[in-house]
């Protein structure tokens, strides 16, 4: 008894080892660590970082040659129509250059921007010889209205009112930090420039002209209980935009996956417009246009498998129809990206519509190493 009343109190009075509590890591400061001196354009290229916005992209010309570009120039005007790639892959697929392409040849007077996220990590080599020319970018330099621009993110976050979202990086941390940081910028783009932002797997079948496609917004369905925000264009100013921009700045919930997306925009059209779900006419505000799912949404989500079926799906005339008067085909990637698009096949809804509105990449699809 004696021994293990010693023993007790030896342990009892041992001094305790004091751990240190180690910080916890910034998202943002590792990110900063690892791009702060150089702006990755693939896993084995890099330039050094601009002190501008962003580089517009071109094939067979050094990265070290490449233009500067700055939000909100100018240029930045409320016809352009643009883009985001946000997965920082520095590559499109096949359905995603179509996208732009398609965009570029039914809109030959209004400038197309495609944003690229720049990789993660990469090899810095800026030597002489070290070119970047993809075939996607190959294919769309042939359009003199488009514009492939490689973003330095954070000054293109710096000095806005989502700059604050950005740089404490919580979102680095969430498992849809690519979803949110997409449903972000292509707010923030709004913002600083105006104009008609598309997802990438939305194709342009017609021309966008008239006054329904300035200040409008998208439903996704037939209920219009929905509105997407896949297809968006406000003019630079716009009170939506401004309304959008302070509720991201103000609420961000890691995990939730809509809610700075369509719920978002359902929240603030509510509050300042009266719209109610399902019943459009209920909109209030008169500079902001509501349009059918027919516009761009003509095959529902749950049939976007139909679209790449290998032996066709032509005896459906109803829905074929709906295609034809419809201005984009939204091919719903989220559901639909492991269907591949086989542009040889002459029944194959989505390859036969690829043929007609995007002929230059269809031409070079051997070269892209995802359909």
């Amino acid at each position: 008894m004696l021994e293990e009343f010693i023993h007790i109190t030896e342990k009892a009075n041992k001094p305790k080892e004091h751990s240190q509590q180690l910080p916890q890591p910034n998202p943002l400061q590792q990110y900063k660590e690892e791009h702060h001196k150089v702006l990755c354009i693939n896993s084995n290229l890099a330039v050094d970082l601009p002190e501008t916005d962003g580089l517009v992209m071109e094939p067979n010309v050094h990265p070290s040659q490449w233009m500067t570009y700055d939000g909100g120039q100018e240029n930045d005007t409320d016809d352009r129509i643009f883009f985001h790639e946000t997965s920082g892959h520095s590559d499109l697929s096949l359905r995603q250059c179509c996208a732009v392409e398609s965009a570029a040849r039914h809109n030959p007077d209004r400038p197309i921007q495609l944003f690229m996220r720049s990789p993660a990590t990469c090899i810095s080599d800026n030597s002489p010889s070290s070119l970047h020319s993809p075939s996607w970018l190959k294919v769309l330099s042939r359009y003199s209205n488009v514009a492939a621009v490689l973003l330095n993110e954070e000054r293109y976050f710096a000095g806005t009112p989502l700059e604050d979202w950005y740089s404490k990086g919580v979102w680095r941390t969430s498992r849809f930090q690519i979803g949110h940081l997409s449903d972000y910028i292509r707010i923030l783009s709004l913002y600083k420039g105006g104009g008609l932002y598309l997802d990438m797997d939305i194709l342009t079948l017609r021309a966008f002209k008239g006054a329904m496609f300035r200040n409008c917004l998208v439903y996704e369905n037939d209920a219009m209980d929905t509105i997407g925000n896949s297809v968006l264009h406000l003019e630079r100013g716009h009170r939506l935009t401004s309304e959008l921009i302070q509720l991201l700045s103000e609420e961000y919930d890691p995990e939730a996956y809509v809610y700075h997306g369509p719920d978002a925009i359902a929240e603030i059209m509510n509050r300042i417009c009266k719209l109610v779900a399902g019943n459009p006419k209920s909109n209030e505000c008169d500079n902001v246009r509501l349009l059918s799912h027919r516009h761009f949404h003509p095959v529902p989500a749950m049939f976007s498998h139909m679209l790449f079926q290998s032996n066709g799906n032509l005896s459906d005339v109803e829905t074929l129809f709906h295609i034809k008067e419809s201005f984009g085909l939204h091919l719903w990637n989220s559901i639909s990206l492991r269907e591949p698009m086989n542009v040889d096949n002459p029944n194959q809804i989505v390859a036969i519509i690829a043929r007609q509105n995007c002929p230059l990449t269809v031409s070079r699809a051997a070269d892209f190493k995802s359909l």
